[in-house]
């Protein structure tokens, strides 16, 4: 039912890009430019005990433990002792991201293309009873314009550790042919006065084939 759903939304969402016209080469704009290498990790099962058998890739530094090379932190987001509770990336994990209001964490260059439909991360609200946490994806169009593009449905969970709903993101299907990617880079902000952390970030190489 999963895959069925997620072939359903990507045929919906490249025929109204094609229609859109907007489709961009892997290799035009300002991102490209500082993709220089599109190497990946390599394939896990993080959230399979909550009934997701996909494969996914970590963002680089996705899991907080080691290098942040690459990633941008602004208005006090950090990296702080507490892994998220399931331990997925392994046992000896111990920290994550906090991201108290007003702060952001951007991602490093992530090439994705019409394998990578979602996005998947563990969250948790530290604070703020209505606030949500909010994704959004780095794009450029043809003309190699930069634009930030909101991921949905982002996330509103409790108060404790949880895996976020898989995102789709329509920008992993700007390349349009199999094969082609695109370098996107994440941003993460917590709404409405509240104060979040976050956790082992992936993506999901869902094959078309």
């Amino acid at each position: 039912m999963l895959r069925a759903l997620r072939r359903t939304a990507a045929a919906c969402f490249t025929a109204a890009l094609a229609s859109a016209a907007i489709a961009s080469p892997a290799s035009a704009g300002i991102l490209t430019a500082s993709a220089g290498n599109c190497d990946a990790n390599p394939l896990v099962q993080p959230f399979q005990r909550f009934g997701d058998s996909a494969r996914y890739r970590l963002v680089p530094g996705g899991s907080f433990e080691g290098s942040m090379a690459g990633w941008s932190l602004s208005g006090g987001a950090k990296v702080v002792s507490g892994n998220e509770s399931y331990r997925v990336g392994g046992s000896t994990h111990s920290k994550s991201l906090v991201l108290p209001f007003g702060s952001r964490a951007v991602s490093p260059v992530v090439c994705v293309g019409l394998g990578e439909p979602t996005i998947r991360l563990f969250a948790k609200r530290n604070s703020g009873l209505l606030t949500t946490l909010l994704v959004e994806v780095q794009v450029e169009t043809s003309l190699g314009l930069s634009a930030w593009l909101p991921v949905l449905p982002g996330d509103a969970g409790g108060g404790s550790w949880h895996p976020t709903l898989a995102m789709p993101m329509v920008v992993n299907l700007l390349p349009l042919l199999p094969g082609d990617q695109t370098p996107v880079r994440f941003r993460f902000s917590p709404l409405l006065l509240g104060s979040w952390q976050i956790d082992d970030v992936y993506v999901d190489p869902w094959r078309m084939n």
